[in-house]
C-alpha cells in the first residue's frame, strides 16, 4: 500500500534545489511519499540534482500568460488529481496561484500556501493590480497561509491580501532558517577560493550572493562599488549569481560587471558558503525580499551585512546590530554603510558575532523543519470547499509527521 502522498509545487527546480532538501528528506523520514510539481529545465537539459522525491513536470511561465496558464492549471489539476495527495503545499508566486487553484478544484483535503515574497512591491500601475488580485486569489484558495517572515505576514494583513487567521508564522521572525555549518572547514577553503578568484591578498573585499536583477539592487550595488573605489580604496566586488532576462539590469551594469577587472563574476556556485569566508563586508541592495536566505548565511559566516529597510531583510538583519540597513535604491548611501564598517574592523567583527549568535538562537532550521510538520500534522481544515475530507495519519504507526 503506497503511503499518503504530499505534494509540493515550486516554479522552477532551482527553487527546489535552494528551498526544498531537507523539507523534502524530513516528509520521507516520516514515511510519507512527496511529490514534487515542477517545470522542467530547459528544454532538452537533464534535471541534475534534484532531492529525492517523485517529480511531475509542469510547464509554467513565470510572468503573466492566460492561454499557457489555463493549460498550465490544467495540467497541474491533472496532476493532483492523479496522485491525489493529502497535503498540497504550493510555494512561489505563478505556481501558488495556479497550483492553488488546482488544489481546490481537485479537493486536495489540506492546502498550504508558503509565501516567500510579493512581487507587487516592485511593481506599479495594472501589472500592480493584477499581481495583487493573484495573491488574494492563492491565499483563498489555501486553508493556511505560511508566511515566510514576520514582515511579510504584517505587509498582508496591511494590503488586505489575508486576514490574520489564516496566516501562519513558525518562528518569532521567520518560517524557514538554514542548516547551521560545523566545523571549519569552509572558512579553511577561503584563502584557495581567494586565490583562484584572483583578488590580492590586500584588497578589501564586499561580496554579493544572489540572482544579477534590478530587483536585487545589482544597479546600486555596481554603483556603490564604484564610489568606494574613486575614493580610493583598494576594494574589489565578488559576485556570486546570474542575470536573468525576466528582471534585466541595464546593458550599461551587465558590460561594467563582465569587463572591469576589479569586479570578480563567478557565476552561479551551487554551494556559495565558503565563498563568505572571503568577504569583508556582504552587501544585498535588495528592492524586495521575503526573507534573504543568503543574508543568514553570510550570519552564519560570521559576516556583517548591509542591505536595505524592505520586507523580509527586516526580519533577518537587526539594524545596527548585525548590519546596517540603508533605504532601497540609495547608492550614496550603500556606499557610505559599506566604507563606514571596512574603515572599522573592530566593529564589523562585533556586528558579525552578533550576526553568527542571531541565526544561532533564531533561524536554525532543523527547528523550523520541526514546527512545519506539526503544522501539516494537526491543521484541520473546515468542511467548507473541500470536495473530500479527511486526514492523515500515520503509516508507520508511531511518530506522526
Amino acid at each position: 500500500m503506497r503511503p499518503p502522498v504530499i505534494a509540493f509545487g515550486m516554479n522552477s527546480l532551482f527553487a527546489v534545489r535552494q528551498f526544498l532538501p531537507e523539507t523534502l528528506a524530513m516528509v520521507r523520514d516520516r514515511g510519507y511519499a512527496p511529490v514534487v510539481i515542477a517545470p522542467p529545465d530547459r528544454a532538452g537539459a537533464p534535471p541534475n540534482g534534484l532531492p529525492d522525491a517523485e517529480y511531475r513536470f509542469v510547464p509554467v511561465e513565470r510572468d503573466i500568460s492566460p492561454a499557457a496558464d489555463l493549460l498550465s492549471l490544467f495540467r497541474i489539476w491533472r496532476v493532483l488529481r492523479t496522485v491525489r495527495p493529502e497535503v498540497a503545499n504550493m510555494s512561489t508566486p505563478k505556481m501558488a496561484l495556479l497550483g492553488g487553484l488546482a488544489g481546490w478544484l481537485a479537493g486536495v483535503p489540506r492546502r498550504f500556501y508558503t509565501l516567500r515574497g510579493l512581487r507587487y512591491e516592485t511593481t506599479r500601475s495594472w501589472k500592480r493590480a493584477v499581481l495583487v488580485a493573484c495573491e488574494r486569489i492563492a491565499c483563498a484558495c489555501a486553508h493556511r497561509v505560511i508566511c515566510i517572515s514576520r514582515s511579510v505576514r504584517d505587509t498582508l494583513v496591511r494590503d488586505g491580501i489575508a486576514p490574520a487567521g489564516k496566516l501562519t508564522l513558525l518562528g518569532e521572525r521567520a518560517s524557514e532558517g538554514i542548516a547551521l555549518p560545523r566545523g571549519a572547514a569552509a572558512a579553511e577553503s577561503a584563502p584557495l577560493l581567494r586565490r583562484a578568484a584572483g583578488i590580492p591578498e590586500d584588497a578589501e573585499v564586499i561580496g554579493f550572493t544572489g540572482r544579477l536583477t534590478r530587483d536585487k539592487g545589482i544597479p546600486e550595488l555596481v554603483e556603490a562599488f564604484l564610489l568606494l573605489r574613486r575614493e580610493g580604496r583598494r576594494v574589489r566586488l565578488l559576485l556570486l549569481g546570474d542575470f536573468e532576462a525576466g528582471d534585466p539590469v541595464p546593458a550599461a551594469v551587465a558590460d561594467r560587471i563582465r569587463t572591469d577587472p576589479d569586479i570578480h563574476w563567478l557565476g552561479y556556485v551551487a554551494d556559495p558558503r565558503p565563498y563568505y569566508f572571503l568577504m569583508d563586508v556582504f552587501v544585498f541592495p535588495t528592492r524586495r525580499e521575503g526573507l534573504g536566505r543568503v543574508l543568514l548565511e553570510a550570519a552564519a559566516a560570521g559576516k556583517p551585512v548591509v542591505s536595505t529597510l524592505t520586507t523580509g531583510v527586516v526580519d533577518a538583519v537587526i539594524d545596527g546590530v548585525t548590519g546596517v540597513l540603508v533605504p532601497p535604491g540609495d547608492a550614496p548611501a550603500l556606499a557610505r554603510a559599506t566604507a563606514e564598517l571596512l574603515s572599522d574592523p573592530e566593529r564589523a567583527a562585533r556586528m558579525g558575532r552578533a550576526a553568527r549568535r542571531l541565526v544561532e538562537e533564531q533561524f536554525d532550521n532543523a527547528v523550523y523543519l520541526e514546527r512545519l510538520a506539526a503544522v501539516l500534522q494537526s491543521f484541520e481544515p473546515s468542511p467548507a470547499g473541500n470536495r473530500r475530507t479527511g486526514s492523515i495519519g500515520n503509516p508507520r504507526g508511531g511518530r506522526s509527521l
